[in-house]
């Protein structure tokens, strides 16, 4: 009965936070992209800002990256997959992953910076760049190494 009990408060305690966290940085990366793959970029972007409490899903910013990112894939034909570009680790609780998110026309670069508090990963910052001369790789380098 005390089993019962303690597997029934644990999937409450899961049902009321309304997601599942993640616990490895890579889990958010491919949550993201599985619901950008069927659900759409839209639904994406709105997971990957509710990994972090601290970011409001609709504030102006987010707003404008959902407007930014529908325009730039409404014209670069269908999506196909995406490939990791560069991984950076810094420590056990900060990564930096940059992917190429393959479209029939061109790429998207997607970069995101995310951060281990305590036990779960979360979104600090999510770029995306539809225009491939200005992703310099060396330039990448050089900041994730400060």
């Amino acid at each position: 009965m005390r089993k019962i009990a303690i597997v029934i408060f644990i999937l409450v305690a899961f049902i009321s936070t309304g997601k599942a966290q993640e616990t490895t940085y890579q889990g958010v990366v491919e949550k993201f992209f599985s619901l950008y793959s069927e659900k759409g970029p839209e639904k994406a972007i709105d997971y990957i800002f509710s990994t972090n409490p601290f970011l409001d899903p609709s504030s102006d910013q987010v707003t404008a990256i959902k407007l930014k990112l529908a325009t730039a894939v409404a014209v670069i034909g269908d999506y196909s997959g995406y490939d990791p570009i560069i991984i950076k680790e810094f420590g056990s609780s900060m990564a930096i992953a940059t992917y190429m998110v393959k479209y029939k026309r061109q790429p998207l670069f997607f970069t995101f910076v995310l951060y281990k508090p305590d036990k779960f990963w979360q979104i600090q910052t999510l770029r995306f760049d539809d225009k491939i001369e200005s992703f310099d790789m060396n330039d990448f380098e050089n900041k994730a190494a400060k």
